[in-house]
C-alpha cells in the first residue's frame, strides 16, 4: 500500500512538472504591494482625481482570459485566470496584490496608475471581429492614457516608467503572424499612446486575443450583472478573522429537491452540470478554505435556497441582475417614494411604512452595575445644561421693581425732569428648543457579536445612557427602532415619543428590543423626517445609529441603497433638519463619509466606546 502511494505522489509530482508551468506573466513575490493597507489612501486618490465619488474599492476576482498559451499551459489549465482592475457600477475592483514588476514601488505607482486609467476611461463598443476588437480596445486605451496624461501631468514621469518597464517585461511568445503584429502594436502603443495610426487588419483563422496588459486592465464597464455589492444581512455571518470580500457574476437559480445518490452524466457535460445544478452532496462535506477557493475559481455563479444548513459558510459580495418592481405599494400607513440613481428619478409611493409602539416584552436583558454608574454620572453632567430661569431687567412691567432701575430713573428725574418708566424685572425661562429624534437600526445584523460583544447589547446600553442625559438637560426627544422586510414593510416601532416622560416603561422598551430584519434606511429616514416637521422645533436633530450599509431583500442594496440613502440625508437637510449619522461598522469608510458628508458622522471602531461617544456627541451638539 504503501508504494502505491509513493508511486501516485510519483505520477503527480511528474505531471506537476509537464503541465504546471506558471503564468503568462512573469511575477516577482519579494516586490509584492498589497491592496488592504492602501485602501483608503487609492479611495481619496481616486475621488481626488475626479473618479466616481459613489463608488468604492474593492478586490477584484480571478477571470479567464482568452488570450493564446503554450500547449503545456492549455494542457494544465484550460484558460488563465487572471486579476485585472475594472470598474463596475458598484466598485473600482484592482488586484488583490500586485507583483508585477521587480521594484516594490513600481507596484505601486500601478496602483495610483490604474486608479487614475479607471477615474477618466470612458467604455467604447467593440467590433465582432475579434482582431478589430482587439485594435479597438489598444486604440480606447491610447485615447484614455492621454486623457489621463493631460488632466494629471504630475503622473507622467511614472507612467514612463511603468510603461518601459512593462515592455522590457513583457513575455516573448511564439505567435502566428497576425497575433504578433497586435503585439508589437500594442507595445509600441503603450510607449507612445499619442501615435494615432489604427491599422485595419482583420483577424484569420483561429486569432486569439492579446494578453492583457495590467496599465489597463479592464478595457470597459462592467455590466449590472457583473457589478459587486455590499453584503447582505441574510447572508450568514462567517469568522471575523477569515472574512474576504469576493467579487463573482451570480445568477438566481431555483431549488431543486434531489434525493438521488448519483449523477449519470456525459463527462463532457460534468463541468456546466456543477455549475448549474444543485449536486446532492453533503452540507458539511468541505470546510472554509475549501469552500472559498471554489467560490473563487467560478467564472459565474449560481445559487439557489437549500433547506438544510451548511457547516461552511462565506460572506461575499453579491448583485442580482433582475429587474425589480416598482409598481405602487397598496398598503401601508404611510407611504414614501425611493430614489434611483441609475435614471435619475423618484419611483413615486415606492415604499410603505408601518409603525407601532415598542412592546415592554421580549428579550432578558438588564443593565450592568458599570452601565448605571456611568447613567448617573452622565445625568449630573448633563444636568448643567438644564435651561434655567433668567432674570431680565428694565421691563416696562414685571413681577416686582428692579431697584437697580429704580435709582437710576429717579436720579434721572432729578437732573433732567425726565424719569425712565422702565423699573420692573421679570423671571423667564428661555428654551432651546431642540427636538431630537434617535433613529435605530434592529436589523438582523445587530445579533451579531463584535469585539466579544453583541451588537444589540451594545445599542441598549448606548440607548440607555444618552435617553438618561438628554432628560437630565430637559430636551424633547424620542427615539424610533426600525428594520424592513423588502419595500412593502418597513416597520418602525416608537420606543419613546416627544411627549413621553423618560419612566421606567422606557426602560423595559429598551431592554425588550430584539433583532429584526433587514435595513432600509431612505424609507426610515423620510419617516423620521416627518415626524420632526411635526414637531414644529427651532431646532430640529435626527441621529442614526447603524451598524452596516442599508440592504434589503427586493434589490435595495449596493450603490442602489447607498444613493437613495443618500438622497434622504439631502432631502432632510433642505428642510432644516440637522442629521447626523453613527455607525460601528468598520468597513464604513467606503460608504458612510459619502452619504452623511464631511462633518455629519461619526465611526466607532469600538463598539464598546458607543455608550460614552453618543453622549458626547450629543453634547457638542448643545455647545455650537
Amino acid at each position: 500500500m504503501r508504494h502505491g502511494l509513493e508511486l501516485e505522489e510519483q505520477v503527480g509530482a511528474l505531471w506537476h512538472r509537464l503541465v504546471g508551468q506558471p503564468s503568462s506573466m512573469t511575477t516577482y513575490p519579494e516586490a509584492t504591494v498589497a491592496l488592504e493597507p492602501m485602501r483608503e489612501v487609492l479611495a481619496l486618490f481616486f475621488r481626488g482625481v475626479g473618479g466616481d465619488k459613489g463608488l468604492s474599492i474593492g478586490p477584484a476576482a480571478a477571470q479567464g482570459y482568452g488570450h493564446r498559451l503554450s500547449w503545456r499551459q492549455w494542457l494544465g489549465m484550460g484558460q488563465e485566470r487572471l486579476h485585472l482592475a475594472s470598474r463596475s457600477p458598484e466598485q473600482l475592483l484592482l488586484p488583490p496584490q500586485l507583483a508585477y514588476f521587480p521594484e516594490e514601488s513600481l507596484n505601486r505607482d500601478l496602483y495610483f496608475w490604474l486608479c487614475a486609467f479607471l477615474a477618466l476611461h470612458r467604455p467604447t463598443p467593440l467590433s465582432a471581429d475579434p482582431l478589430q476588437a482587439d485594435l479597438q480596445r489598444i486604440a480606447a486605451a491610447k485615447t484614455n492614457t492621454c486623457r489621463v496624461l493631460e488632466h494629471l501631468p504630475g503622473l507622467r514621469p511614472r507612467y514612463q516608467r511603468l510603461a518601459t518597464a512593462f515592455c522590457a517585461l513583457r513575455p516573448q511568445r511564439r505567435l502566428p503572424p497576425a497575433e504578433l503584429a497586435v503585439e508589437n502594436y500594442l507595445c509600441q502603443s503603450v510607449l507612445d499612446p499619442a501615435t494615432q495610426a489604427i491599422p485595419t487588419w482583420h483577424a484569420p483563422a483561429r486569432y486569439a486575443p492579446f494578453l492583457p496588459v495590467p496599465l489597463w486592465g479592464e478595457l470597459h464597464t462592467l455590466s449590472a450583472s457583473a457589478a459587486t455589492s455590499p453584503e447582505g444581512e441574510h447572508s450568514p455571518p462567517a469568522q471575523e478573522s477569515a472574512r474576504e470580500e469576493i467579487q463573482t457574476p451570480a445568477k438566481r437559480g431555483a431549488a431543486q429537491e434531489r434525493h438521488d445518490p448519483l449523477i449519470l452524466n456525459r463527462f463532457d457535460k460534468s463541468l456546466a452540470s456543477a455549475e448549474m445544478v444543485q449536486v446532492n452532496r453533503p452540507g458539511d462535506d468541505s470546510d472554509e478554505e475549501e469552500a472559498r477557493s471554489a467560490l473563487q475559481e467560478m467564472d459565474r455563479l449560481h445559487f439557489s435556497r437549500q433547506q438544510e444548513r451548511c457547516a461552511t459558510r462565506l460572506r461575499w459580495e453579491l448583485t442580482l441582475n433582475t429587474r425589480c418592481d416598482h409598481s405602487p405599494v397598496q398598503s401601508g400607513h404611510f407611504v414614501y417614494p425611493e430614489w434611483d440613481y441609475q435614471r435619475q428619478r423618484y419611483h413615486a409611493d415606492h415604499c410603505a411604512v408601518h409603525t407601532s409602539i415598542a412592546s415592554e416584552q421580549g428579550e432578558e436583558w438588564s443593565l450592568s452595575e458599570e452601565v448605571q454608574a456611568r447613567i448617573r454620572a452622565v445625568r449630573r453632567q448633563f444636568e448643567a445644561f438644564r435651561v434655567k430661569p433668567v432674570r431680565q431687567h428694565g421691563q416696562w412691567d414685571g413681577e416686582e421693581l428692579d431697584l437697580e432701575q429704580v435709582v437710576r430713573s429717579q436720579c434721572d428725574l432729578l437732573s433732567s425732569g425726565a424719569g425712565s418708566e422702565r423699573i420692573w424685572s421679570n423671571r423667564r425661562i428661555l428654551e432651546r428648543d431642540i427636538a431630537l429624534l434617535l433613529l435605530v437600526d434592529v436589523s438582523l445584523s445587530t445579533d451579531s457579536w463584535v469585539e466579544n460583544r453583541r451588537v444589540l447589547d451594545v445599542e441598549k446600553e448606548a440607548l440607555s445612557v444618552l435617553a438618561h442625559a438628554i432628560d437630565a438637560c430637559g430636551d424633547r426627544f424620542a427615539i424610533h427602532t426600525f428594520s424592513s422586510r423588502a419595500r412593502h414593510r418597513v416597520e418602525l416601532a416608537q420606543v419613546k415619543g416627544f411627549q413621553e416622560n423618560m419612566h421606567p416603561l422606557i426602560g423595559q422598551r429598551i431592554a425588550a428590543l430584539r433583532p429584526g430584519y433587514y435595513t432600509r434606511i431612505g424609507a426610515a429616514l423620510r419617516h423620521a423626517t416627518h415626524l420632526l416637521r411635526q414637531e414644529e422645533a427651532r431646532h430640529p436633530f435626527l441621529m442614526l445609529l447603524s451598524d452596516g450599509k442599508p440592504n434589503d431583500t427586493d434589490h435595495y442594496e449596493g450603490r442602489h441603497g447607498v444613493e437613495d440613502t443618500r438622497k434622504a440625508i439631502q432631502e432632510a437637510r433642505a428642510q432644516g433638519i440637522s442629521l447626523f449619522g453613527i455607525t460601528i461598522d468598520r468597513q464604513a469608510k467606503s460608504y458612510f463619509p459619502y452619504m452623511f458628508g464631511r462633518g455629519g458622522f461619526a465611526i466607532v471602531h469600538h463598539p464598546a466606546q458607543l455608550s460614552t461617544i453618543l453622549p458626547r456627541l450629543y453634547r457638542q451638539r448643545l455647545l455650537r
